[in-house]
């Protein structure tokens, strides 16, 4: 009778290990140069998810070229009809921070688009208890509109930790096509702080700078420094090879205190260094805290960064610098209940980050189109 049993229990391992998928995995890097989406230098930054490219190792700050190599506002565009997809990957870092989880640090989004234009979220069924590989699946995806013409899909990469490799698998019988960018549409550039980097999204998608991505249309690149957005001379002159829709300058919450006095010249120069060799927006933005915040002395720094900034954007129309734009803090709206711990946003606050920028931006672009229209 034991002998039968484990016959039967044999047989049954067999027949089921025939009927399992096969996974077919595909490495993004592999297929070309030009498949990474969310920044420019994709020529030079063809084996990596990195954000600068590796001459400025020796330039900018190595704070800096530490967190340029986080992968934030990078995402990966493809085409599939399988209803089920995989993800696995490794990061070099630690996979979350007291004040952000998981799956904001070092997890992944994906979003479908349909025949028809329609965007949807895709949730995940993940695995984040192995420090070696991370994986990601995401099934049953039909939304109502059958699966054999399939969908395109862009998968949001970590915003706080560095991607070392990763892979994306569909069933073997299904298609897989990687999309590359396209050099016809100019980005939107934003160099910030923490804030810009993602913190403290819930998850990748929820960084204001991928909301405004979706929604706009538009390609972002996000130049977000955790601490360390100084308005820095040798990060402008990196900002001033992209070829850019708009330049979004949101560093203040990095210049407050004893910083405060350098914010008037250092915009001065940095906004000159991207004039030389651009003519897009520039949009300056106030720091966003909160009204009520608990301390005085806090409140005293970020007004008086403020009015640092607005005096260099008042030198700077004086001397009649064109196409400068201005988002101030009453704009941005910020409220207690949009922040994390005093500083950063959650989810709320980056939907309010999303709306004060997205309805800027489109002020904007109607500003700058009827200006060239005649």
């Amino acid at each position: 009778m034991i002998r039968k049993t484990f016959i039967g229990f044999f047989i049954a391992l067999v027949c089921l290990g025939s009927t399992a998928q096969t996974i077919r995995w595909q490495n993004p890097l592999e297929v070309g140069t030009n498949i990474v989406h969310g920044r420019w230098w994709n020529e030079e930054l063809k084996d990596s998810y990195h954000r600068l490219p590796p001459r400025a190792e020796s330039v900018v700050r190595k704070a800096v070229w530490n967190l340029s190599k986080q992968s934030a506002g990078l995402s990966i565009c493809f085409h599939t009809n399988s209803p089920s997809i995989k993800v696995r990957y490794k990061v070099k870092g630690g996979l979350n921070m007291f004040h952000m989880p998981t799956t904001g640090v070092s997890g992944l989004d994906l979003y479908a688009t349909d025949a028809n234009g329609q965007l949807r979220w895709c949730a995940s069924r993940f695995n984040l208890s192995f420090k070696d590989t991370i994986n990601y699946e995401f099934k049953d995806i039909t939304y109502f509109t059958g699966e054999d013409k399939g969908y395109d899909f862009e998968l949001f990469l970590p915003l706080y930790n560095e991607v070392s490799w990763l892979e994306v698998g569909v069933p073997e019988e299904r298609e897989l096509h990687f999309i590359p960018t396209t050099s016809s549409d100019k980005p939107i550039v934003v160099y910030g702080t923490s804030i810009a980097q993602g913190a403290c999204a819930s998850r990748t998608g929820m960084a204001w700078t991928n909301i405004v991505h979706r929604e706009s249309g538009y390609p972002v690149i996000n130049l977000g420094f955790s601490g360390n957005a100084l308005i820095e001379e040798e990060v402008f002159r990196f900002l001033a090879e992209i070829d850019a829709k708009i330049f979004v300058l949101d560093c203040l919450p990095n210049m407050s205190t004893e910083r405060t006095e350098l914010i008037y010249d250092r915009l001065i120069k940095g906004v000159g260094i991207l004039r030389e060799r651009s003519q897009a927006p520039i949009l300056l933005v106030e720091h966003n805290y909160a009204n009520g915040t608990s301390s005085q002395q806090a409140v005293d720094w970020f007004t008086n960064s403020n009015r640092e900034q607005r005096r260099a954007y008042d030198r700077l129309i004086a001397d009649s610098v064109s196409g400068l734009y201005y988002l101030s803090h009453d704009e941005l709206g910020f409220t207690q209940d949009s922040m994390v711990e005093g500083l950063h946003p959650n989810d709320l606050g980056m939907r309010q980050y999303a709306d004060a920028y997205l309805k800027k931006i489109a002020s904007i672009a109607l500003k700058e189109f009827s200006q060239t229209a005649y």
